[in-house]
């Protein structure tokens, strides 16, 4: 350990220093208005006398003595089970640290450590001995990193208060059963399915009293329903004792037999399968319960191996719950639900996903009115030990950062453990704020239960190998209590053992379920039919009208204004509408037929490339305006927010908000396609894959701008080919448009769809030079009626062409724009407008117009080893029937794009030339 890992805190008087302050100030207006100890010590500060013997410096050295304590006492705290770390170059903690004798703090008042003190303790003796008691005991505290003085106030307030809960007998043996129900379960599965992973709870057992006791509090604060997210150790545990999942639902799942013939019969408890599945302990549920008083609602998220990534999906679905969305704009109620975040100690500060979705915790289109953090902290990530795989003191300290209470408990005290539920849950209802528990253990075997520990970590299991498990601990406490006789601990043991056994014995071990086939359901076999999303001129021009509408005194920036009056145009003058205006007018008639809209991105007020203008901004007071939030009939909310520089935690919240909403038009704008890949583990591991894996759906929308016009490597290319390979199933929609009608269409269509069996997510490479293209831009008449069109394809003489080409957003538009100016009637063009799934249909029917002499050409500005090449020439051999297929675009290159404006200029020229050429 370093030698500077701690340094004395200064004399700063810790949480007191305003109070001090004030009565300082009173001192010196009138002495006698503050009490006749703060009189004595206020003299001698100023005059740098004594009193009672005392010196000044002895003084301020008592100050520090209590500040240090409750800054530092976390440090000699007993909040360790065992393996129990060697601190050094502490603090000072102790009177004898700082030259002070017990007569020394017996001359001062108690209420130099705190006012609060002064009528329950003599002296300062007996009050720093309470803080000692308080501070270093087995809950460990730190709150001195929080700016807000009065949340520091209020937990100084409420820990030194030093009431412990008292349980009644009836409650301490409820602990003591809830204990052996956990340890019980995993001590039978390793018993009777040797071998098999589990991820056991064993060693931070205290978890699942602590939800418990989460849910009971939720219930008082008529907080009706909990998210919560978690990897996979201890989740078995949770999904069994939280959620409820039946034994036999859990055992059969360990037999490779059908767990749903156990399913409550109730509707209780809702488990989702998905066609292909995933492991058990990635699996989540949902539980209606009155368990804990009220009618209640508890989630577990499904969560794949990526450990903490679920973090920001299950806040999103909290954010969701809590959002009312009938309305013009959302109302946030934080009281409709919570979120509890389980993490793991080598995790939370080892993945950069905590961090940013931390950072989401206080931002006004994240927030969740406070999340609960609890680290089940084993001390050790799979075989690495702290000092390797982390550069602070605790696990937690990341979180110091955004202004959130840290406190430490040793996970063996479950008493204690229940007292800091309390706090935080006071916490979270008196502040809105985010509250982390590290939950100190340990981790009974190695990272699964086939791994030998001993190998990596020997010192430290020793100690756990003679350690006690806590049922065993807790237990022989209540006895030692009086609470209960040892053979009536026994026979709980015995009792839940039997339980377990007689579930596993209701198993018919024959009926084993393996399928291999794993067809997907029809209804996501058969995909989205086409359906008519025109809407009426009439309709169109009032809806226009509105969002060109501002309360009176309202100013748009001047430059702005011409621009958005131009809007009017398309209505008034025959002219086009543009991308920018075709989105809004499609935003507009999604929330008058009742879905709610909630659009997120880096810039996605204004849109990267001021094409979107949602948001106003007054020239002269800064007010905003957001048009779309007052339209005439909209029976559901506008919601838009510039999101924080994070891909991960937004597009995993915002999946998370859709999950939990299926009927709100979800979507996330990234400031270029490419930043995209900071999030790819969501669109690998959810977006793409749920459905299949846990049979979890989504309707959210992917907005990413994607063309080659000279802006580099980073700038080019939103890495289509990513989204394609991905492709299967009819897991989703991938489109790359050339129309504004288009666009309008193919966003109405995919919010009719919202909230049913054919909902699928929606990925579109949005256009960045073609949002003001007029070859883009379409009349009204476009928008009036129809619906999306997969490909667009002009007039052609069939007994002429010669060469088909089909191409596919902006390299589409530079071929269309190139036939435009040199029109040849042996080329025919395929605006393919929807890559995956593939319209085949269409295609074939284009192609089946010519014989077998005419070539089919295809055309990307992509690599050739990238886009849409590689995914597409399969399909097309199939259709083409013998015709030639031939690749037009850039060669293989490790690199998405070059560099030079100008050297894009000649590849991009070169490209269209080729493809143009008989």
């Amino acid at each position: 350990m370093n030698n500077n890992q701690f340094e004395e805190a200064p004399v700063r008087f810790g949480a007191n220093l305003g109070y001090l302050l004030e009565m300082a100030d009173q001192y010196k207006e009138n002495p006698t208005s503050v009490t006749e100890e703060m009189q004595a010590l206020f003299s001698v500060l100023s005059s740098g006398g004594s009193v009672s013997g005392l010196n000044a410096e002895k003084i301020k050295a008592v100050i520090q003595l209590i500040d240090n304590i409750r800054q530092y006492g976390h440090l000699k705290g007993d909040i360790y089970p065992l393996y129990k770390p060697v601190r050094e170059n502490l603090p000072k903690l102790t009177p004898e640290d700082f030259n002070l004798t017990q007569s020394d703090l017996e001359q001062l008042p108690a209420s130099l450590v705190s006012e609060e003190m002064a009528g329950k303790y003599n002296n300062a003796f007996e009050a720093v001995n309470h803080l000692n008691q308080i501070y270093m005991d087995t809950i460990g505290y730190e709150m001195s990193h929080i700016n807000n003085a009065e949340e520091r106030d209020w937990l100084k307030n409420t820990i030194e208060a030093g009431a412990r809960s008292t349980l009644s007998k009836d409650e301490k043996l409820a602990l003591l059963k809830s204990l052996a129900h956990v340890e019980g379960f995993e001590k039978y599965i390793h018993k009777n399915f040797v071998g098999a992973k589990r991820f056991s709870i064993e060693g931070v057992d205290a978890l699942v009293p602590m939800l418990e006791k989460v849910m009971a509090l939720a219930s008082e604060n008529d907080i009706q329903n909990v998210q919560v997210g978690m990897a996979h150790r201890g989740r078995l545990n949770v999904l069994t004792h939280i959620l409820e999942k039946p034994y036999a639902m859990m055992l059969s799942e360990f037999m490779h037999t059908d767990p749903l013939k156990f399913l409550p019969e109730d509707g209780s408890l809702e488990i989702t399968k998905g066609w292909t599945g995933d492991v058990k302990y990635h699996l989540g549920g949902t539980k209606k319960t009155t368990r804990y008083g009220s009618e209640q609602i508890v989630e577990l998220a499904n969560n794949p191996s990526h450990l903490e990534i679920v973090a920001p999906v299950v806040l999103g679905k909290t954010r969701a719950e809590q959002d009312d969305t009938s309305g013009h704009e959302p109302e946030q109620n934080c009281n409709r639900a919570m979120a509890v975040l389980i993490h793991g100690d080598a995790a939370f500060p080892g993945q950069g996903i905590n961090f940013e979705s931390l950072n989401l915790s206080n931002l006004d289109g994240y927030s969740t009115g406070g999340s609960l953090h609890i680290i089940t902290n084993n001390r050790v990530g799979f075989t690495t030990e702290s000092y390797d795989s982390r550069s602070t003191l605790y696990a937690t300290d990341v979180a110091k950062g955004y202004d959130m209470p840290i406190v430490h408990v040793n996970a063996d005290d479950i008493e204690a453990c229940i007292d800091v539920i309390i706090m935080a849950m006071k916490f979270r209802q008196t502040f809105n704020k985010d509250f982390v528990i590290d939950l100190i253990g340990y981790r009974r075997y190695g990272h699964n239960e086939m791994d030998e520990p001993s190998v990596t970590n020997p010192m430290l299991y020793k100690e756990v190998k003679a350690h006690p498990s806590i049922e065993i601990k807790y237990g022989k406490e209540l006895v030692a209590e009086g609470v209960l006789t040892e053979d009536e601990m026994n026979q709980i043991f015995k009792d839940i053992e039997d339980e377990i056994r007689t579930a596993h014995h209701a198993i018919d071990k024959s009926e084993q379920v393996l399928d291999s086939e794993m067809h997907v359901p029809q209804s996501v076999a058969e995909g989205q039919p086409d359906i008519e999303t025109g809407v009426d001129r009439t309709r169109l021009e009032q809806l226009n009208d509105n969002m060109l509408t501002y309360p009176e005194g309202f100013t748009p920036f001047s430059k702005l204004t011409k621009i958005l009056e131009r809007r009017h145009d398309p209505f008034k003058k025959e002219g086009l509408v543009d991308w920018g205006h075709a989105e809004l007018l499609a935003f507009g008639t999604i929330i008058q037929d009742g879905k709610p809209v909630r659009l997120t991105g880096q810039d996605s007020e204004r849109g990267t490339f001021a094409q979107r203008h949602a948001v106003l901004s007054d020239e002269n007071s800064g007010d905003k305006y957001t048009p779309l939030k007052h339209i005439e009939g909209a029976k559901a909310s506008f919601d838009i927010h510039n999101s924080p520089l994070s891909e991960a935690a937004v597009v995993g919240f915002e999946y998370g908000y859709n999950l939990q909403n299926k009927n709100a038009m979800t979507v996330w704008e990234a400031q270029y396609g490419d930043f995209s890949n900071m999030a790819q583990m969501i669109f690998d591991n959810f977006i793409s894959s749920a459905n299949a894996k846990w049979g979890e759906t989504t309707g959210m929308t992917l907005l990413l701008p994607h063309a080659y016009e000279g802006q580099g490597p980073e700038h080019s290319s939103a890495r289509l080919e990513r989204y394609l390979q991905l492709a299967a199933e009819n897991n989703w929609t991938v489109a790359n448009l050339t129309s504004t009608s288009n666009y309008f269409h193919l966003l109405r269509k995919q919010a009719h769809y919202l909230n049913t069996d054919k909902m699928r997510p929606l990925v579109i490479m949005t256009p960045k030079s073609l949002l003001r293209n007029t070859f883009v831009s379409r009349p009204v008449t476009e928008f009036t009626e129809g619906h999306f069109r997969p490909i667009i394809v002009d007039d052609y003489k069939k007994t002429k062409v010669k060469k088909v080409l089909i191409a596919s957003g902006k390299v589409a538009i530079d071929l269309y724009t190139e036939l435009q100016k040199a029109p040849n009637d042996e080329i025919v063009l395929v605006r393919l407008e929807q890559l995956y799934p593939l319209p085949e249909e269409e295609i074939q029917a284009v192609l089946n117009d010519f014989k077998n002499s005419v070539e089919i050409g295809f055309v990307q500005e992509e690599p050739q080893n990238q886009g849409a090449w590689h995914y597409i020439y399969p399909e097309l051999e199939k259709l083409a029937a013998g015709k030639t297929i031939k690749y037009y675009g850039r060669v293989k290159r490790s690199s998405p794009s070059e560099g030079d404006n100008e050297v894009h200029k000649l590849v991009q020229s070169a490209i269209i030339q080729n493809a143009l050429t008989i």
